[in-house]
């Protein structure tokens, strides 16, 4: 194709694509949160190509969101370009490899597998997040990691190239994987590799059975990132905090779950990210002083701090 052509074709997908000044909050499971400078939802393949040439081109930061359910996103807003993955969904399946894209909600992903006739991921049935956003921070519930179950993950470098990793388990650890901390590539599909079963209606049975266990702690009862800090070694962060007899404990609009002591609320949907940053360094603050551990958080900050 003349580059003209190109350049025409990408300016015309581009003008569709781009939004401006999109707020973010109610893309945030928290619900907290300001403006995005520029954001779009890619399609496919092609489509984020486009965006992050454009990115590039214009010396645009550039941020990826999917579910944004274990993301802080700044009240200052985000400069630069925000692609969100909401619409990089689609999966397919080969043999006994399940295939999707990285915006898939992981539990729409595995409900998807069981209708396939595939077993492996139900245990991880519940966790809130795109397939993209589990990889990354190797999520895990019930003895299960992600990683566990991965066979192949293609991402695309900021040069617009796909590549595909085979997978080795000795390079994923407690909610670390090779993508965390990595800004300079986009997870795009994942390969899992998972069992054949005839048997989806007990599958089903066992996601939904830790689905509700997540439920009846008050995983979902408000809006919230879900667990705010990673467990020290040998140590639950929740243990710790509900020992210093924070929960319920309040800044601004932003709690200590009552029912979950990892687990800061927007319960009356007035809270700011300020308000859940400074409770963050409270929590930090106050556990160090009563156990003399420093609790490292497993959400990310995004956006102007």
């Amino acid at each position: 194709m003349p580059t003209n052509v190109r350049n025409r074709i990408e300016k015309i997908n581009l003008d569709h694509l781009l939004m401006e000044n999109l707020e973010l909050a109610s893309h945030s499971s928290i619900q907290c949160g300001g403006n995005a400078q520029w954001a779009a939802y890619p399609n496919n393949f092609e489509e984020l190509r486009i965006l992050i040439n454009h990115a590039k081109d214009n010396n645009l930061p550039l941020s990826i969101l999917g579910g944004a359910t274990n993301t802080l996103i700044s009240d200052k807003g985000v400069d630069g370009l925000v692609i969100l993955t909401g619409h990089l969904a689609r999966r397919h399946v080969q043999g006994e490899m399940f295939c999707v894209l990285s915006g898939c909600p992981l539990d729409k992903a595995i409900s998807q597998a069981i209708e396939d006739g595939l077993e492996g991921l139900e245990m991880l049935g519940g966790i809130p997040g795109t397939v993209g956003g589990a990889i990354h921070g190797n999520s895990g519930a019930n003895g299960v990691q992600i990683g566990d179950l991965l066979y192949y993950v293609d991402y695309m470098t900021l040069d617009g190239k796909l590549h595909r990793m085979q997978i080795h388990q000795d390079e994923f650890s407690y909610r670390h994987s090779p993508f965390t901390g990595r800004d300079d590539l986009i997870i795009y599909e994942a390969g899992f590799r998972l069992k054949p079963t005839t048997q989806t209606s007990e599958v089903r049975k066992r996601k939904d059975t830790v689905k509700k266990h997540r439920k009846y702690e008050g995983l979902y009862d408000y809006p919230s990132l879900g667990s705010i800090f990673k467990n020290p070694d040998g140590k639950k962060a929740a243990a710790l905090i509900d020992a210093c007899n924070l929960k319920g404990y309040t800044i601004g609009g932003a709690s200590i779950s009552p029912t979950h002591a990892n687990i800061i609320i927007n319960k009356e949907g007035k809270a700011t990210s300020e308000d859940v940053r400074a409770l963050i360094e409270y929590i930090r603050t106050t556990v160090q002083r009563e156990f003399h551990i420093t609790l490292q958080e497993e959400i990310h900050y995004l956006g102007r701090w």
